[in-house]
């Protein structure tokens, strides 16, 4: 995530991959297609090798070209200009949701770890909390400790000179998942005593309170909302990527077996024979598995009286993958850039943060986390709606005019 800080705004954009990588991706894998000539003419396997690279690598050469050529690629992109009082953001595919600056709570912080041989790498995210329940990310700090370091080390360090940057901008309190004040900053927001200069009202509700009072979003949100909403799924090139790679694994065993029956000898004729059944059966179920039935399906959302119904549509059969119904117990947070619509009862999302706390407190018994754990397992009712194939703006206005 990149984030630049200009004179009167500040820009932030999902980092992706570059055209430039694309085409080093067709050059390369035409270069491991074609090294099968040097098999040809400096290995006894003849023209055998040169046709398997050629069959094997060179697909991933046009999944690169395909992905260069890609019009519809995917840029979450935010802008915030405190001088107009406006937050705007979305994927560059249709018009920006704009958003005023007084609807902004807080900055909520979500803290990764994971734990490597040479050290422990710490990440923390950054979002805008917006009193709908929206989490915009604006930037991402990442930081590693290495287990042979004498030095001093703080976690902290590297988030409190971003944060610093965005205090200037935005003078907002700090929060947890859970909406805990967060601790171990070396910086703090200088808050004025009412509201600030670029008018964000500082007496914040609590997430319930906030998400009571704009559950139906900015004015006018829901205007923009036309149902029902339609799209077909897109397969990524990453499914064709594994797809290949069984094939390939097939094509190796088709090249061992004749190589092997070419010279007489039956050592490695059955392993060929098992590598070439394993790779081909798997494209095959890859394919007609997933790929195809996928390619097939439509996605649709609904409203009738109560509600919204989401379906998947598959050769003429709906299937009910999820319904939102009003005064249902039940909250929606919507996880971006990734656009997954995240639905549970108010009870397990309350139960899990009492979990996470007690988890997070070392002074808390096992007796209690354990405990908690169970409540929150016995409350569970969520569901999962990807709206991955969603313009953003869509995505993000369904979920604003969610009642």
């Amino acid at each position: 995530m990149e984030t630049t800080f200009l004179s009167d705004a500040v820009l932030v954009k999902a980092t992706t991959f570059s055209k430039h990588l694309f085409l080093s991706g067709i050059v390369i894998w035409i270069l491991v297609a074609f090294s099968g000539i040097w098999i040809w003419k400096r290995t006894p396997i003849g023209k055998l090798g040169f046709l398997f690279t050629l069959v094997s690598f060179l697909p991933f050469s046009y999944l690169c070209y395909q992905s260069y050529e890609e019009k519809e690629e995917f840029v979450y992109h935010l802008k915030i200009e405190p001088s107009k009082n406006h937050l705007y953001f979305g994927d560059s595919i249709e018009p920006d949701i704009d958003l005023q600056l007084e609807g902004i709570l807080s900055y909520q912080i979500k803290s990764e770890s994971e734990s490597k041989k040479d050290g422990t790498r710490y990440t923390d995210t950054i979002y805008l909390h917006h009193n709908s329940g929206l989490l915009l990310p604006v930037a991402k700090v990442s930081v590693k400790r290495h287990k042979d370091s004498n030095n001093e080390f703080s976690r902290f360090a590297a988030l409190s000179r971003e944060l610093k940057k965005w205090f200037r901008i935005l003078p907002l309190p700090v929060e947890t998942e859970t909406g805990k004040p967060f601790q171990g900053l070396l910086v703090k927001p200088e808050l004025p005593k009412a509201k600030n200069q670029i008018g964000v009202s500082i007496s914040s509700p609590t997430n319930a309170e906030a998400r009571s009072k704009s559950q139906n979003g900015p004015p006018n949100e829901k205007d923009s909302i036309k149902f029902p909403i339609i799209w077909n799924h897109k397969i990524l090139n990453a499914n064709w990527y594994v797809s290949f790679s069984f094939l390939a694994i097939g094509h190796l065993g088709v090249m061992m077996f004749v190589f092997n029956y070419r010279e007489g000898t039956k050592k490695n004729m059955v392993w060929g024979i098992l590598i070439l059944i394993f790779g081909y059966l798997s494209f095959v179920s890859q394919v007609y598995f997933w790929i195809l039935p996928k390619s097939k399906t439509e996605y649709r959302i609904e409203s009738f009286g109560k509600g919204y119904r989401f379906y998947s549509i598959y050769e003429g059969r709906n299937n009910l993958e999820g319904e939102w119904m009003p005064n249902s117990e039940k909250i929606a947070f919507l996880e971006l850039p990734e656009k997954t619509l995240h639905i549970q009862t108010k009870i397990a999302y309350e139960k899990t943060k009492a979990l996470v706390d007690s988890l997070e407190n070392p002074s808390e018994g096992i007796g209690d986390a354990y405990q908690l754990a169970k409540q929150a397992y016995e409350a569970s009712d969520g569901e999962r709606w990807d709206l991955s194939d969603l313009p953003m703006e869509v995505a993000v206005r369904f979920f604003l005019v969610l009642p």
